[in-house]
């Protein structure tokens, strides 16, 4: 992310913090709402031309004072607090809804997803199609679609939290946070080549842990018997394709080329 703020000066001051350790963002904020024609809201953004894929597992601290309180994710025009926007966002009672405005000042609108308490809120922009995809923790993602929004290609980007009420900060912690640019719509798979990310996903937790992006793509991770390092190849058209690469979890390093795959010539 760039940055943080409060949008619309509420009463009231928020926060954003980074825990590297957690790999979790925890926000503080207040705010009369996010709806009808202004905002109030804390904001931790960053500056984002075209689509977008975004994703994070969610969770509001504390019981709450306002059963609408609400926290998400935004593509938003300007940081005023009349702007367009669309967002996906998750209310403390439970709902979730694609909440939009999208003329200065005009009244929000929104289009209910038919799931409550979600665990995992994925935002995504394709042209002029937004899309909100929410799920509890293990099942099929539920999603709505909402078509023809006028947001220019630049917006600003991120997670959101408002208390509903001016007189009160909630809390909220986001966990397993990813920002994906989709491939371009001409993108041919095997003769171009994006890069590579590899993650650790726990099972019971639910936690996600990034080890390591590169510009240089890679792929087929395996775990070595002692479960100590994982052990990748080195794809794309660089000259050492079909290397191994065994990344050792304890130190978070690579050591490249210690084997090379032998392909048989024809």
């Amino acid at each position: 992310f760039d940055s943080s703020c409060d949008a619309g000066s509420p009463k009231i001051s928020g926060s954003s913090s980074y825990d590297p350790a957690a790999g979790t963002y925890t926000m503080t904020g207040s705010g009369v709402n996010m709806w009808s024609t202004n905002d109030q809201f804390q904001f931790l953004w960053k500056k984002w031309r075209g689509d977008f894929i975004v994703r994070a597992r969610v969770e509001f601290v504390g019981a709450g004072v306002e059963p609408h309180r609400k926290i998400g994710w935004m593509a938003r025009v300007s940081l005023d607090s009349n702007a367009p926007y669309v967002d996906a966002v998750e209310h403390g009672v439970g709902l979730t809804s694609l909440q939009f405005r999208l003329a200065p000042g005009s009244n929000s609108d929104e289009v209910v997803l038919p799931i409550n308490d979600a665990d995992i809120i994925q935002f995504e922009r394709s042209g002029a199609d937004f899309i909100f995809s929410a799920a509890h923790a293990g099942e099929t993602f539920i999603r709505t679609n909402f078509t023809d929004a006028a947001l220019p290609a630049d917006v600003f980007l991120g997670l959101f939290i408002c208390a509903h009420n001016p007189d009160v900060k909630e809390r909220a912690i986001f966990h397993d946070i990813e920002i994906i640019r989709p491939a371009r719509p001409d993108f041919v798979p095997y003769k171009d080549f994006l890069g590579s990310v590899l993650h650790i996903l726990d099972i019971d937790s639910g936690k996600m842990e990034t080890l390591l992006a590169s510009a240089r793509p890679f792929e087929a991770p395996n775990w070595t018997r002692d479960g100590s390092a994982l052990i990748y190849n080195i794809s794309g058209r660089s000259e050492d394709r079909g290397a191994l690469v065994r990344y050792d979890l304890a130190t978070k390093t690579g050591n490249h080329h210690q084997h090379r795959c032998l392909q048989k010539k024809q």
